[in-house]
């Protein structure tokens, strides 16, 4: 399940470090508060793994250069130049909009000009890492590669540790104005990781206060992993029409896994069980790509387009087959060193996803700002899963449903414009937690709609204001009360979104948005009391707002805060409690300058100023404390 892979995301306190540059800056670059990640640097009320309560990369819903690449993995941060989320107004215009938001990653890539970049950072963790990146022209602007390697080793002692290596290559052909065609491949690998601990509560409290640099695994209960993502993109006219495709291989494979389990714990700290689950030969091996033709012709006043795509994933997984080790009863927050127990793990389960969609889309725009966007897809979807246990269903699972999308906005006046939308998607849900019986096993694809609405109005040309309400209804899975991972009915997830970015004045840039979500499940378990209505780990509102000044807009210094606060977490499958809410504020500085003409750029900052103290809860119910106060420190250089 991807929450135990985005721990790497959790070792700086912010995001895996994508390409990045000594100009990038991710508060001046958001164009909205709803999320976008630029080099180490991530902000939004949302972010590539929770939008509007749901996982959009879990849901498939990510975007290579506005293409459709199954990705359900961290991929290469050294591919990704920037990751940015769309739903309500930034997703008006969208190719084929998903129900759950659409992640846009951006590629760092050759665009006709040589560069070279050098990233070096460190944080008092510790964790260090740096970069090197080069744009190498081979025929002038029109032909060039792109290479990147990169490292970061974090030596925190609390379980989220290990040392990780990656690199990208591309080669880019620019023919023309108009005209890429890409080659690509990426890689990653994770050697001596280790998951934090997570912490499963007796009762209706949360777990007692922990130390946050203390070691809570066993040493011997060490992680690996290799990632991969190749590829090519290809996009061109062709007369009046316009090609674009991408053909992608992604694969993930984990050849020993472990994730620690503190069950039962008391008020006092005391643990009923403490279990760890170790797992080997794991892996998800996925290709997939997009093929769309579009054709588009201007009126007097409008400008109208016409795309036809079809859309492929195959996936293949090898997941199950664990040992679980029950080290007996232990207590929280101290050290309690075992032996290593020998390891004698089973035979793997297996599953096959295939899905092809087939899609037309007519989109208009006018010179005002309006907007229409419809679209009607047919998918045919299959799964197979062969479950290594004897006596066990080997379903295979098929689907052809119609979907479709209609969104459009409307330009009331200059400065204010209206806009709707809805949505019927097919999309993935998370796996089972560690916790379940079943523990790793993906439902089918899931039917999910989607009606949005809201308002975007320009307060001044460089500072925007978007409100929107929400309205999300797909199939619920969680943990029943004999902990089986399975369909409990359907959640609906309603809201009120708010956005507002720009600069306030010369220099001076603001980004700050808020969510309000009442996530609600309907189903026999909850009519009959067994569960509660709110899914574990849901909140009810969270809020951003970042500051960055730079004096003049030109100055060598600027200054920025962050600060970030989430309601309280639903804590246990009955809705008995609920987890405190957590806030963080960070404070930074930058300072540039150029050496022999190369451009330079400092950046320090102090994450949890206040050193606050807060649990996230995972959809399995188990607890794991926020990061202390670090130290961030960092160097690029461009040349």
């Amino acid at each position: 399940m991807l929450y135990r892979y985005v721990f790497i995301a959790l070792l700086s306190g912010s995001a895996p470090a994508l390409a990045q540059q000594a100009t990038s800056n991710v508060v001046t670059q958001s164009d909205d508060a709803f999320g976008r990640q630029v080099g180490t640097e991530r902000i939004g009320i949302y972010s590539s793994d929770e939008v509007r309560g749901f996982n959009p990369i879990e849901a498939g819903n990510n975007r290579l250069e506005g293409l459709f690449i199954e990705q359900g993995q961290i991929t290469s941060p050294r591919l990704i130049e920037s990751s940015s989320v769309r739903v309500g107004y930034a997703a008006r215009n969208a190719s084929f909009p998903a129900p759950t938001g659409i992640v846009e990653l951006k590629m760092e890539k050759f665009t006709g000009e040589e560069r070279y970049n050098a990233e070096f950072e460190h944080d008092s963790n510790p964790s260090t890492a740096g970069s090197i990146e080069a744009k190498i022209p081979l025929a002038g602007s029109k032909l060039g590669l792109a290479l990147g390697v990169g490292f970061r080793d974090a030596g925190q002692v609390h379980g989220r540790n290990g040392n990780f290596r990656n690199y990208a290559a591309g080669i880019s052909w620019l023919p023309k104005k108009g005209s890429e065609f890409i080659l690509f491949t990426s890689g990653a690998r994770a050697t001596n990781a280790e998951f934090s601990a997570n912490l499963f509560p007796s009762g209706s409290f949360v777990p007692p206060r922990q130390p946050r640099r203390l070691q809570q695994t066993q040493p011997w209960a060490q992680s690996s992993f290799t990632i991969s993502t190749s590829g090519g993109i290809a996009k061109f006219p062709v007369g009046d029409f316009r090609i674009e495709a991408g053909l992608f291989r992604s694969t993930r494979r984990d050849p020993n896994s472990f994730f620690t389990l503190q069950i039962g714990v008391d008020q006092s700290g005391a643990v009923s069980e403490y279990r760890v689950i170790a797992d080997s030969g794991n892996h998800t091996l996925a290709t997939s790509g997009e093929f769309r033709l579009s054709r588009i012709w201007n009126g007097e006043n409008v400008r109208h387009s016409l795309s036809a795509a079809v859309r492929g994933r195959e996936q293949d997984r090898a997941f199950g087959g664990q040992q679980t080790i029950s080290l007996g009863a232990s207590r929280a927050g101290v050290p309690d060193v075992r032996p290593r127990p020998l390891l004698t793990f089973g035979p793997d389960d297996t599953s096959n996803v295939r899905q092809f969609i087939f899609g037309l889309q007519y989109n208009l725009l006018t010179k005002t700002g309006s907007s229409l966007s419809v679209a009607l897809q047919k998918a045919d979807y299959r799964k197979r899963t062969d479950f290594a246990a004897v006596g066990f269903a080997d379903p295979v699972v098929r689907d052809a449903p119609w979907l479709y999308s209609a969104n459009g906005a409307l330009a009331i006046t200059p400065n204010l414009t209206a806009y709707a939308g809805v949505v019927r998607g097919q999309e993935d849900s998370a796996t089972a937690p560690d916790i379940a019986l079943n523990r790793s096993e993906a439902p089918p694809a899931l039917l999910t709609k989607q009606m949005d609405a809201g308002l975007r109005y320009a307060i001044t040309p460089k500072l925007t204001l978007i409100t929107g309400v929400f309205n999300i209804k797909k199939p619920s899975f969680g943990l029943d009360n004999g902990l089986l991972f399975r369909n409990l009915g359907t959640v609906t997830n309603r809201g009120v979104e708010l956005s507002i970015a720009g600069a306030l004045a010369p220099g001076l840039t603001l980004v700050a948005g808020g969510i309000l979500v009442n996530p609600s499940i309907k189903g026999l378990e909850v009519s009959a009391g067994q569960i509660g209505k709110r899914p574990i780990g849901s909140f009810k509102k969270r809020g951003i707002f970042n500051l960055d000044w730079r004096p003049g807009g030109d100055s060598a210094w600027s200054v920025d805060i962050a600060v970030d606060g989430t309601s309280g977490e639903t804590g246990n499958r009955g809705n008995t409690f609920e987890t405190g809410g957590r806030s963080n504020v960070n404070l930074g500085a930058r300072y540039r300058f150029e050496l022999d003409d190369h451009k330079i750029l400092l950046r320090g900052q102090v994450l949890n100023v206040a050193n606050s103290y807060g649990w996230r809860v995972n959809s399995g119910g188990g607890f794991a404390f926020t990061l202390p106060r670090s130290v961030f420190v960092q160097m690029l250089a461009d040349f």
